[in-house]
């Protein structure tokens, strides 16, 4: 059998040739390199700002630029708060291998715990933390100085108390430096400033690169304020002896200026210690001369006093019958003085008279309606000398205090309201109707700023609540109690002639009955009583034994609290230390 020819192949079969081989190879080269060069393009001209902005975002880091927070400073400009160069060491934990190790190196630097540092480098989610805030500028330059990679060290502040004075007024910060208590709180929006930023571009090491944008922290503005640093450690000296010397629960202490309604010293015992406001008890961070109300027993008699004069209902000479008891409806109200009769007004006032200051408002305090609104009169100038209202002192916290409307007086209400029970006050309202009286009955609003940063000083509120005439005449009326034969006698300061008043009350008892064991013994008083410049008030808060009264234990603290603040003051004394002098003086130029 012969072989067959091989068949011929017709156009378009078999593998091609080789040039039309290489042409296909070179239109898909062609359009490889198309495709690549268009994806080039959109990366470089189209997804460039995308895509550089992801790598930026994985090197940026915000830092907060901390405000310097204002200074809070004395009258004399001498510093009670101030801030202090600090550290915040911060770390990239994505960067940190070896945590623990790295955790050791900071505790040792700084103080704290380890483990728990350890456990904040775990946290790999974040790119940036903070490991310990407000740490000392040595210790933390100690450490960069190790160069631990992964560790940032960032300037801030912090809040430190020079001389630990006024702790309860000036209060404290928090960590941010936002204030929490006291001044730090009332004033935070000034003292505070604004923080700034700055955002800061790093290669992997965690070095700066580049800063991307930068806003600048605002410090603070300083507080000036009306408080005396050494009157303010004076009252607080002489309270924890007061408070160790009595066995009280507690003692209270406010010194006003009565012309310009500035606190000189605000104190409380027990207090703050060494260790500092944060590490105090809530009870010893309280500001009771603001928050804490009592019945304020005689100091209230003043009132009861001024609402006659002023309604011109009787003079401190006008004489009234003073019997032991005053017995309205069965309920008898008991006399202290062993001195019934008949007696003035002053007289009144002077022996602090339970039985004689409840019938004046019984007699001469009533409306119109005769019985039937007796001490209407008197429910009118509690009300309008600020009782039962906040004084609207620039401290957080102020109570009201309590007064009962005049509409839900009961028939005994009379016996008890005139002489200081049934009423709470607080002890800055209790001392702000005293500077009423010593400034010439226009009374002031408290307050402790001053001035802030460089504006102009701070003008209080201030208004007539008492006739001249009226203000006078208690003035002389209270200089009277702390004469020898008056409750406050042991209120005297040699050279100064004071104006005052003493309290007893007794305090409730759980089951609602008035306790006889349990007491408030209160003075308040100003002096130089000619030309006041001081205005005390002293409140001893369940004194234990058998001296309780105001003007047993309260009074000698008012003395020696007054007389230093007057020496810490300058003021010049308004009368010679011989009293009989003074007395022979005072005869000659009222003879004819």
């Amino acid at each position: 059998m012969s072989a067959r020819p091989a068949a011929r192949r017709g156009p378009g079969r078999g593998k091609p040739s080789t040039p039309r081989r290489i042409r296909v190879l070179i239109g898909l080269t062609a359009l490889f390199l198309l495709v690549a060069l268009a994806r080039a393009v959109q990366l470089q001209a189209v997804d460039h700002p995308a895509f550089a902005a992801r790598a930026l975002d994985q090197h940026r880091t915000t830092i907060t630029l901390h405000a310097a927070r204002g200074e809070i400073v004395d009258r004399r400009g001498r510093r009670l708060a101030v801030s202090e160069e600090a550290v915040t060491i911060g770390a990239y934990p994505r960067e940190i291998s070896q945590r623990t190790r790295v955790a050791v190196a900071v505790a040792n630097a700084t103080g704290q715990d380890p483990g728990l540092l350890a456990d904040r480098l775990r946290n790999t989610k974040a790119l940036h933390i903070d490991l310990v805030r407000q740490a000392d500028p040595e210790a933390a330059q100690a450490l960069k100085d190790k160069n631990i990679r992964g560790l940032t060290f960032t300037p801030e502040e912090r809040r430190v108390y020079p001389s630990g004075i006024a702790a309860q007024v000036i209060g404290t910060v928090d960590i941010e430096s936002k204030g929490l208590a006291g001044l730090e709180n009332e004033y935070d929006g000034v003292l505070r400033g604004r923080d700034g930023r700055e955002e800061h571009v790093r290669d992997p090491q965690g070095d700066t690169i580049s800063v991307v944008s930068s806003q600048p922290a605002h410090q603070g503005e300083t507080l000036a304020l009306t408080l005396d640093r050494d009157i303010q450690a004076i009252a607080e000296e002489v309270l924890r002896r007061t408070q160790e010397t009595s066995k009280a629960k507690g003692v209270t202490a406010v010194i006003l200026d009565p012309s310009t309604g500035g606190v000189l010293a605000m104190a409380s015992s027990p207090g703050p210690g060494a260790d500092g406001y944060r590490k105090a008890t809530a009870d010893e961070q309280r500001i009771r001369a603001i928050t804490d109300q009592y019945e304020p027993g005689s100091t209230f008699k003043a009132v009861t006093v001024a609402a006659g004069l002023a309604e011109k209902r009787f003079g401190p000479l006008t004489r009234i019958e003073v019997p032991s008891v005053f017995k309205l409806y069965e309920y008898p109200l008991v006399d202290a003085d062993p001195d019934p009769g008949t007696k003035t007004v002053a007289d009144i006032l002077k022996v602090s008279s339970n039985v004689g200051t409840a019938r004046l408002a019984y007699e001469y305090l009533g409306g119109s309606r005769g019985d039937s609104d007796h001490g209407r009169l008197l429910a009118k100038w509690i009300d309008r000398l600020g009782f039962g209202a906040r004084t609207g002192i620039d401290l957080p916290g102020e109570t009201a205090g309590a007064v009962l409307p005049y509409n839900r007086w009961s028939g005994t209400s009379i016996l008890n309201i005139p002489i200081g029970y049934g009423t709470a006050v607080t002890p800055i309202q209790l001392a702000s109707l005293y500077a009423t009286i010593a400034n010439g009955g226009i009374a002031v609003r408290p307050h402790l700023a001053a001035r802030v940063g460089d504006r102009p000083p701070i003008q209080p509120k201030a208004k007539r609540l008492l006739p001249e005439r009226v203000a006078k005449q208690l003035t002389q009326m209270l200089i009277g109690v702390v004469q020898e034969d008056g409750t406050g006698h042991q209120a005297a300061i040699p050279g100064y002639t004071v104006a005052g008043k003493t309290g007893t009350t007794k305090k409730i008892d759980p089951d609602g009955t008035y306790s006889d064991s349990r007491y408030v013994a209160w003075f308040v008083g100003f002096a130089p009583a000619s030309h006041p410049k001081v205005v005390t008030l002293v409140m001893v808060d369940e004194p234990q034994g058998d001296r309780y009264y105001g003007g047993e234990v309260a009074a000698p603290a008012f003395a020696e609290l007054t007389s230093r603040a007057l020496l810490a003051l300058g003021v010049q004394r308004d009368r010679s230390i011989d009293p009989a002098a003074d007395a022979a003086r005072e005869a000659a130029t009222q003879t004819p």
